[in-house]
């Protein structure tokens, strides 16, 4: 049977005595003392809990910023690969073909988009050995968003066939952009997070050490 020693007499004492039999002394706060881990055991405990809180924080932060990210990521990679897909096609196509200067004429194919813009595709003349010829780069945009002038790469054998700077290019940065941004967004809240994470472990590990 557990027992109580006596802080005033050294009696041993029935763990379930109130005051000890020999001397009278109270035990209650022995009693009490006794059904509780060490101190040390609490610290450690302690520690576990706030280490195992700052993985969960780390964790949900990186879920939140992956759910915002993600969409913006995708849609930059995206244009990287659409707008390189489509720059490789053209510079194959036109290897041999010779350059000339196109004129904005006129727009075709117009619409209105959900925000009440027009959009149109721009139509360009170009003049071979003294014969124009029409034709229209491979984008839609806003009447403002044509150049007036614009490179058109032709065959010389059939004038008729021809790529125009169709704005790829700027989909390719634009596409650059948002990745690096994203990439740049991601990474800073990381470490933010961790630091953040470390100094909320080390006050709670000292308050730890500090209360032993």
């Amino acid at each position: 049977m557990d027992t109580i020693k006596c802080p005033n007499c050294g009696y041993e004492n029935k763990n379930t005595n109130i005051r000890c039999v020999s001397c009278g002394t109270e035990l209650n706060y022995i009693e009490q003392s006794s059904n509780f881990p060490n101190n040390n055991n609490y610290s450690q405990i302690n520690v576990k809990t706030i280490d195992l809180g700052s993985k969960k924080a780390k964790l949900i932060t990186t879920a939140i910023l992956m759910f915002i990210l993600a969409p913006w990521f995708i849609a930059g990679v995206a244009f990287i690969a659409v707008s390189s897909y489509s720059n490789i096609t053209d510079n194959n196509k036109s290897k041999n073909y010779l350059e000339t200067e196109g004129k904005l004429v006129d727009y075709e194919n117009c619409q209105y988009d959900d925000e009440g813009d027009e959009i149109c595709s721009g139509v360009y003349e170009y003049t071979v050995n003294g014969v124009t010829y029409k034709g229209s780069p491979n984008m839609l945009s806003t009447r403002s968003g044509f150049k007036k002038t614009t490179i058109v790469k032709y065959n010389p054998n059939n004038p008729n066939e021809y790529v125009m700077d169709s704005g790829w290019n700027g989909l390719l940065i634009a596409g650059i952009i948002i990745v690096i941004v994203v990439v740049i967004i991601f990474i800073s809240v990381k470490i933010y997070v961790k630091k953040l994470s470390k100094k909320v472990n080390d006050i709670g590990k000292d308050n730890q050490v500090s209360s032993t």
